[in-house]
């Protein structure tokens, strides 16, 4: 959580908690298809570690594990496990204003490209 003080200069509060997927926005436009193969494998293999996002709006915008996120959407789940990082002031995080310059708004809105 150190780093997230650091890059927004802020405190915040973190929350472990399960989250509707249909509310996360992707801050990446694209996910690599390998990586993707890599983390469905694992997934598969009973890895669930949770992604980290930071809520705005009534949505929550991803900033750590995209391809988490994108594998268990196409997995047809529902819910995903999640860290909330809470600011404990208000602000309008960075990734709210990447993800609207790249024109995303659900996990549909990502591109795999092959690498």
């Amino acid at each position: 959580m150190d780093e997230y003080r650091a890059l927004y200069g802020i405190d915040f509060e973190m929350e472990h908690t399960f989250l509707p997927v249909a509310l996360l926005v992707p801050t990446q436009a694209e996910l690599s298809e390998a990586k993707l193969l890599v983390v469905l494998q694992e997934i598969k293999h009973g890895y669930d570690a949770p992604i980290t996002v930071i809520p705005y709006g009534g949505r929550y915008y991803v900033i750590d594990g995209h391809h988490r996120a994108f594998a268990l959407w196409k997995l047809g789940l529902s819910q995903i496990e999640a860290l909330v990082l809470r600011p404990k002031s208000r602000f309008l995080p960075g990734v709210v204003r990447t993800a609207e310059r790249s024109g995303l708004r659900s996990l549909a809105d990502i591109k795999i490209v092959r690498d």
